[in-house]
């Protein structure tokens, strides 16, 4: 009878640990709550960098490419940041200012969003330097399939 109440012990416990380990649910629901006031805007920016479909050859430079994909966040003073990642063929990488910092690789939240048509994002709140200031900033990224097997991930930071 020891060992049945031992090992019942050892399963609580260990059931214990691993819901204290898992900061996901709640950390989901935290980032849910900081980002739902920029979520419109991701949407947007998010539609119109999918209709852009970064096509390289529309362009005669990266620069001009950078001024059109960005064109529409221009004026938006909320949005500090942006960066257009396509990864698989035609793989490339723009980002708003020219000068934003790499964007972080871990740290990413996965977020549901089943009251919104962007339906899922990843988040993180982030602390980059932007510029000479370094900033606590939410990055909200939404990374979807794109043409030729390619994946366009579209992150904007706030």
């Amino acid at each position: 009878m020891s060992s049945a109440r031992s090992i019942g012990a050892l399963l609580l416990v260990a059931s214990a640990l691993l819901l204290a380990c898992d900061p996901q649910p709640s950390d989901a629901r935290r980032l849910r709550t900081d980002i739902e006031p920029f979520l419109d805007e991701v949407a947007r920016f998010d539609a119109w960098a999918r209709r852009m479909d970064l096509a390289e050859s529309a362009f005669r430079s990266r620069e001009a490419m950078a001024e059109a994909a960005f064109a529409p966040i221009r004026d938006r003073p909320r949005i500090v940041a942006a960066w257009l990642v396509r990864e698989g063929p035609g793989a490339m990488e723009l980002r708003h200012p020219a000068d934003a910092p790499t964007l972080p690789e871990d740290g990413w939240v996965r977020v549901l969003l089943p009251d919104h048509p962007l339906d899922e994002v990843t988040a993180q709140r982030r602390e980059l330097r932007v510029g000479a200031e370094a900033r606590q900033l939410v990055l909200i990224r939404r990374s979807r399939p794109a043409p030729d097997r390619a994946t366009l991930h579209v992150t904007l930071a706030f």
